[in-house]
């Protein structure tokens, strides 16, 4: 593709559509896009608009997502499109200049987004197919343009900050070893000179490009680039340069802009973002952690590091912009004090008493920009508060951590002076409660830091102090606040009694949570958005609690208030009016699914009412979709009410699908990408509830669209897409054969074989072909299938494929209208001996490797080659009885992992929390929508005996065969043969 005016332009159209609020024309920019991406010079076009400054800046950052994004998914080589290697050498040779010309203020969003795409290829490439990268950044320092030098150290921190994250090889180290022998020296001497500059008198008689502000930029960078290059081992250079960086005779550099004063870096007092110098701080801060944590007996330095820190918090203001600042100080000394050796700097009455003083208690107190959120923007509020990261952290959090910590040195210490502050606290709120309502909110989260012990954020609290009372202080002062009239006591202190609740829900008995329910159930209604939502959320969280893996509420439990949970959560959901607002809320979608998934059958009299409900939130959403999440739990909802409904009716299922057949047409029409995965998981598990002996007519139209090229090259459908396949092969073999769509499917299996992503679903597909459709219509392109698995056999096959093939090759030998003989005869019709090269080469020496969950089928497809094959009796492939024979008695010998069970369906349901597995971008399975997995050995219990019983028909229908043929095992492996043939004796 060449960078003519005319591409460049239509290059632009696209990514300003992939911004746009129309759906429509977004969906297709980005298929416009996809298209263009397998054209020789795409990535490159893509770069001269993000790096060209007279391209609109919503152009150029959108170009710099879709690089980052396109880099990520094609640039390993597993997709179907293929980035041109001219194409990856010439992308790589102007990264490092994009990155500099792209290191002014005004383009540093855009840099991040390159940089992502940069650490990418550097993950995959350097240092063994890009071993000038280092010398090149190296090479582009100045000792006077700090443009030029940001965009370096950019550079280089988007590549080595993977380093903090990665586990120790020998790759990673020698990698890290390459790079210190280049970068040391110049870093080192780049540090100095700014340094320098820094302190020098005048900062205003500083050059344009190095002026205040670039300086400190350039020092941040400096300092994250000594975060990566220390993050897994102590790099000698910088052992050896301890005392410059951490402080000696003199202070060193990291300890000294600790205390550093520039009031115009700091930013102004009302903003929100970290300024200059805050960063600055926060990442020294960063720095101190690690290496107290990690080379303590070089850090001597550590106790003017602590004494700067806690000085340093005592000077900060209580703005919004010191807030990430504050939380990795408390971070790096609760550290400190976890690490148990430096008890002494903290354990003096008067230095705890000025923890909690100082610290804990200021950094406890709600401030007003909350208040401001709790009111403006409630979902930001709820989402800081349940789900704590790195770039939002609060100082309430890092002070209960910070709490925690001292508590595990100082336990009885801490509780009581944080005692006397809570009892100050709550006689202060008694004195007006209207007026001092922020006195209690204080009280009742310092309560909530010292009676943790343990918690985890899907559990809750697991243990607690023993010398704080939950209970009792649950119903001396947040029991009232939980049952107030609306209106009556502050919406935080409603909220917070609601909160005290979710987080101490695992120290209430079962009947004290029964008793609050009703309550909760109530709060849903409240017209306060925060409130309403946290009683979703701990009504969620309450129906999870699990006793000894077994859900703690059953149906029963919540069968009187089931149906009026769910319509409370409609109601608020349906509250949005647009799709996006609609959707914003996923707390209220995941409670909608636990509640569905803990009343199962109980909502059979409601469940239309219900269904209708879902479908048209799912309609609104399906508009615009927005969020992930949401959309996850809304199809699981709808999964998980069309599982239990037909389980106790079968005849709701007709009406599920009149409900909705008509969406998934709208869906899969206007081709809402997002949602195309979960509609054929829902028409799957629709066609999989209809009996497996005919093929709805609803369904056979379904399945020539379901061959649609378009479909299956969405990767997120290729899962589901073969589910419904299957389902389709198991119900109407011959329909499907007598429309000619065999061709097509085996197209389709040609095309996901070659996918190294996909490459499963190609064996599950041909295995269901095999299975459901009659050998002789296979049999005609059965050589074909062989060579293109061979094919891949032969190009550096993943371990996944090599499992699948043992895999497949015992399932065809275990299906009795297909057998072993058929495979030999195929392998050998390809070439000559191949089915025995085969067997020794790949085969035999993968069957130990196969999964506890994967090794009953091919136990008894080894066991149907020994026992239903004439050709393996006769030469040439008699020699290969053997080797199989003692490859399934070694089968049989080896130890079971016991900590595999199979769980039953109802156990993988109720620990459905899809949050916590994590989405995939792709493909997001319904937890709810497989009830069961089709077992094709479902005749055989005990394979084992199973073998024995086999071999002793096959020794009776052969007399004389398969006696020498033991014999010569015996030979080889004489005690596992003996012990085998002991077995079979002992079992007839």
């Amino acid at each position: 593709m060449q960078a003519t005016p005319e591409t460049l332009s239509l290059l632009t159209t696209y990514l300003s559509s992939t911004v746009s609020p129309d759906a429509h024309a977004r969906r297709n920019a980005e298929e416009s896009l996809r298209q263009a991406e397998a054209q020789q010079g795409f990535l490159l076009l893509v770069l001269e608009l993000v790096k060209a400054d007279s391209v609109d800046m919503v152009v150029r950052q959108a170009g710099g997502v879709y690089f980052k994004n396109a880099v990520k998914r094609l640039w390993g080589g597993d997709e179907e499109t293929q980035i041109a290697p001219a194409d990856k050498t010439a992308i790589k040779a102007q990264l490092v200049p994009v990155m500099i010309s792209l290191g002014t203020p005004q383009t540093a969003r855009l840099q991040s987004q390159i940089g992502e795409g940069l650490s990418h290829i550097a993950t995959l490439d350097f240092p063994n197919e890009w071993e000038g990268l280092c010398d090149e950044l190296v090479n582009s320092l100045t000792p006077d343009n700090f443009v030029i030098n940001n965009g370096v150290l950019a550079t280089a921190h988007s590549i080595f900050k993977r380093w903090r994250s990665q586990f120790r090889t020998n790759e990673l180290y020698a990698e890290i070893n390459f790079v210190l022998s280049r970068f040391c020296q110049p870093y080192y001497q780049l540090f100095q000179h700014v340094d320098q500059l820094l302190q020098s008198s005048n900062p205003q008689s500083l050059p344009a490009n190095s002026s205040l502000p670039l300086l400190a930029q350039t020092l941040l960078l400096l300092i994250q680039l000594f975060h990566d290059l220390s993050s897994q081992d102590l790099p000698p250079f910088f052992e050896d340069h301890i005392s410059e960086f951490m402080g000696g005779e003199q202070q060193g550099w990291l300890r000294k802009y600790l205390d550093w004063e520039r009031q115009e870096l700091k930013g102004h007092d009302d903003d929100e973002a970290p300024g200059p110098l805050q960063k600055i701080r926060a990442s020294i801060c960063e720095i101190a952690e690690l290496y107290a944590q990690k080379y303590s007996d070089v850090f001597t330095q550590l106790g003017t590091f602590v004494d700067g820190v806690w000085n340093m918090l005592t000077r900060i203001g209580t703005g919004t912009r010191d807030d990430v600042l504050v939380s990795r100080a408390l971070r790096f000394l609760s550290v400190v004090v976890k690490m148990g050796n430096h008890r002494a700097m903290f354990q003096a009455p008067e230095t705890l008493n000025a923890f909690c003083e100082k610290i804990i208690l200021p950094n406890m107190a709600i401030r007003e920009h909350e208040e401001e959120m709790f009111e403006d923007d409630p979902m930001e509020y709820i989402r800081r508060d349940l789900e704590p990261s790195t770039e939002s952290d609060t100082r309430r959090q890092a002070a209960t951590e910070f709490t925690r910590a001292l508590m595990e040195l100082f336990e009885k210490e801490i509780t009581d002076i944080v005692k006397g502050y809570i009892t100050a606290l709550l006689q202060e709120y008694a004195k007006n409660p209207s007026e001092n309502w922020k006195s209690k909110d204080t009280a009742i989260y310092l309560l909530t830091s010292i009676a943790s012990r343990g918690s985890t954020q899907q559990l809750g609290v697991t243990s607690t102090n023993v010398l704080v009372d939950v209970v009792e202080f649950f119903g001396s002062n947040v029991f009232a606040d939980l049952q107030a009239a609306p209106g009556s006591v502050h919406p935080i202190l409603t909220v917070d009694a609601i909160k005290f609740l979710h987080t101490f829900r695992n120290q209430l008995t079962k009947d004290q949570l029964v008793s609050v329910l009703p309550l909760l159930v109530q709060h849903l209604a409240s017209d306060n958005y925060v409130i309403s939502s946290y009683a979703a959320i701990t009504i969620e969280r309450i129906l999870f609690i699990k006793v000894e893996r077994q859900a703690l509420f059953t149906q029963a439990d919540v069968r009187p208030f089931a149906e009026n949970i769910l319509m409370a959560l409609f109601a608020n959901i349906e509250k949005g009016g647009t799709p996006e607002k609609i959707a914003e809320n996923d707390y209220l979608m995941k409670c909608t699914m636990r509640v569905i998934i803990t009343a199962r059958q109980s909502l059979t009299p409601h469940y239309e009412g219900i269904l209708t409900r879902l479908v048209n939130i799912m309609g609104e959403i399906s508009k615009n979709p927005s969020n992930p999440k949401f959309n996850q739990y809304c199809f699981e909802s709808v999964s998980a009410l069309i599982r239990f409904v037909c389980e106790g009716s079968p005849a709701a299922l007709s009406t599920f699908e009149g409900a909705l057949f008509g969406p998934a047409q709208h869906i899969l029409t206007n081709d809402v990408a997002e949602f195309i995965p979960y509609i054929f998981q829902i028409l799957a598990q629709l066609l999989e509830l209809h009996p497996p002996t005919s093929l709805p007519e609803s369904y056979q139209a379904l399945t020539g669209p379901l061959l649609s090229a378009s479909l299956w090259e969405q990767r997120g459908n290729i899962p589901a897409l073969v589910r419904i396949w299957k389902a389709c092969l198991l119900r109407g073999a011959p329909t499907i054969v007598a429309a000619g769509q065999v061709q097509g499917l085996l197209g389709i299996f040609q095309r996901l074989v070659g996918s190294k992503i996909n490459d499963v679903f190609a064996f599950e597909l041909v295995q269901a072909l095999y299975e459901f459709v009659s050998i002789d219509v296979m049999r005609p392109f059965s050589q074909t299938v062989f060579v293109l698995l061979l094919n891949r056999l032969q190009s550096k096959p993943s371990a996944q494929f090599n499992h699948c093939f043992v895999y497949f090759f015992a399932f065809i030998a275990n299906l009795d209208t297909v057998g072993p003989d058929f495979l030999i005869g195929v392998l050998d019709g390809v070439q000559p001996g191949l089915f025995g090269n085969l067997l020794t080469g790949v085969i035999l020496s993968n069957t130990q490797k196969v999964t506890i969950r994967n090794r009953k089928l091919v136990e008894v497809g080894l066991t149907k080659m020994l026992t239903k094959s004439d050709k393996l009796v006769e030469a040439p492939n008699k020699q290969f009885w053997v080797p199989i024979f003692l490859a399934l008695l070694d089968l049989f010998t080896l130890p079971q992992d016991i900590t595999y069970t199979n769980p039953t369906v109802d156990g993988d349901l109720t620990e459905l929390d899809p949050e916590e597995a994590g989405f995939q971008s792709s493909f997001s399975k319904l937890g709810a929508s497989e009830t069961s997995v089709r077992d094709p050995t479902g005749g055989v219990t005990d394979t084992k005996a199973f073998a024995a019983k086999e071999l002793a028909r096959r020794s009776a229908e052969r007399p004389g065969v398969l006696s020498p043929l033991i014999a010569e095992a015996s030979n080889v492996e004489k005690d596992t043969v003996s012990g085998f043939l002991q077995f079979a004796s002992a079992n007839g």
